[in-house]
């Protein structure tokens, strides 16, 4: 078996006997043999997102640092800006992790990532628990500097839970680093254990 981070998630698949245990952002996602409490995948299949608010709820909204509905943009709180980037994170025997989007708000930037199970088996995962979570994800900027998310879909949801994501099935995860990236620029994505982005926000 191997164990892997995959960002905001761990991930499982036994697939042509081929454990696969990742992260989805935030921790290791991974079956640990318990009756799980909380809806599954199957459940809110029609939301597209497992426990947790979908990219763009108001949930998600106040997670992300952006403005209070109502609330203007300030001088130093510029209006936010999304950034559509649809880059394959990781890809195997049918699992895939993709980094969809990024929203940068409130001088905070957000990774919106998607989970999808393309595969003919369930996909167990489970979120670490808070503190490894902290340290399992950054980004590396043009300058050097590495930041660490304030907060991820697992942290915020389902911290130190297990659950299956179905066949054909997905979860939208995603992570809140507190630096705004200038347009324009690049940087490096470190998610869990998958292998480093390259990240341009154009």
């Amino acid at each position: 078996m191997t164990k892997r981070y995959v960002g905001l998630l761990a991930l499982v698949a036994v697939t042509a006997c081929l454990a696969v245990v990742g992260t989805l952002g935030g921790w290791f996602l991974a079956d640990r043999g318990d009756s799980d409490p909380t809806p599954s995948a199957r459940d809110t299949a029609t939301s597209g997102a497992v426990g947790g608010p979908s990219t763009g709820s108001p949930a998600a909204g106040a997670s992300s640092g952006s403005p209070a509905a109502g609330a203007s943009p300030t001088k130093d709180q510029p209006a936010g800006r999304t950034y559509q980037l649809d880059q394959l994170v990781y890809s195997q025997s049918g699992l895939t992790v993709t980094l969809v989007s990024a929203q940068t708000t409130g001088g905070k930037l957000r990774l919106n990532l998607t989970y999808r199970n393309g595969s003919s088996v369930p996909w167990p995962v489970s979120c670490p628990t808070a503190e490894v979570d902290r340290t399992s994800s950054e980004i590396v900027l043009a300058d050097g500097r590495t930041v660490r998310p304030d907060s991820t879909w697992c942290t915020t949801t389902r911290p130190d839970e297990s659950f299956t994501i179905a066949p054909g099935e997905r979860v939208e995860s995603w992570g809140v680093f507190p630096v705004v990236p200038q347009s324009g620029s690049s940087f490096e994505l470190t998610w869990y254990d998958f292998p480093t982005l390259d990240v341009r926000l154009r």
